[in-house]
């Protein structure tokens, strides 16, 4: 018997018309989620550069000018490291800070020579950062060089290096940023001779935030 064109269609075949559709919107559906999933962890890595890039722009602009870097210490599992600055006349002390903990790279200061010391509170420059590693060691953060003050081939102002991780969910970046302060001479590498900035502002590494 020939098929009638208004027969319709039967059970069966309106089942196996759901369980296609039923799979290839399930495929549609993934498709799009992992769509939106990685747009958000490309807006998440971009927004993390630019808060490095911003940091590292304000530091520069800061530390280019310093007159004095301190040596860099390690004070209940903190990392700190100061510089002195002039700011409207007044010698400004500004001290930087990278929790482990926490995985912010922070910023405060307090005007030098007033006592008590009273910093400002602290300001997080970057966040989702981590200490480097080269192997298995643990790389500071921070790192001053001294002026070579006594040799025409050596480096004449103080240097800071400043290195960590980048941590998000789909990319670690290492950062690693020397600074020049163009004011600052401090110990010279070769005979010792010179004014030493070692000391330089650490007195703010006692005064708890």
């Amino acid at each position: 018997m020939r098929r009638r064109d208004d027969d319709g269609y039967t059970l069966m075949e309106l089942m196996a018309a759901m369980a296609v559709m039923s799979i290839f919107m399930a495929i549609v559906t993934t498709a799009i989620l992992q769509i939106y999933r990685s747009v958000g962890e490309t807006d998440q890595s971009a927004d993390v550069q630019n808060q490095v890039e911003t940091a590292f722009v304000r530091l520069d602009r800061e530390v280019r000018y310093a007159s004095a870097i301190s040596d860099p210490a390690q004070v209940d599992g903190d990392y700190y490291v100061e510089y002195l600055i002039n700011r409207d006349s007044v010698n400004t002390c500004v001290e930087l800070r990278l929790r482990p903990s926490t995985g912010q790279l922070q910023r405060r200061e307090w005007a030098q020579a007033v006592t008590p010391t009273a910093p400002s509170a602290w300001t997080t420059l970057t966040a989702n950062v981590a200490l480097s590693t080269s192997g298995t060691t643990t790389v500071p953060p921070f790192t001053t060089v001294a002026a070579d003050t006594n040799s025409l081939t050596g480096f004449r102002f103080q240097r800071l290096a400043v290195a960590f991780r980048s941590v998000t969910d789909d990319a670690v970046r290492e950062t690693s940023v020397t600074f020049t302060a163009l004011n600052a001479v401090g110990t010279s590498s070769l005979s010792g001779s010179g004014s030493s900035n070692s000391a330089t502002c650490i007195e703010g590494r006692s005064v708890a935030s």
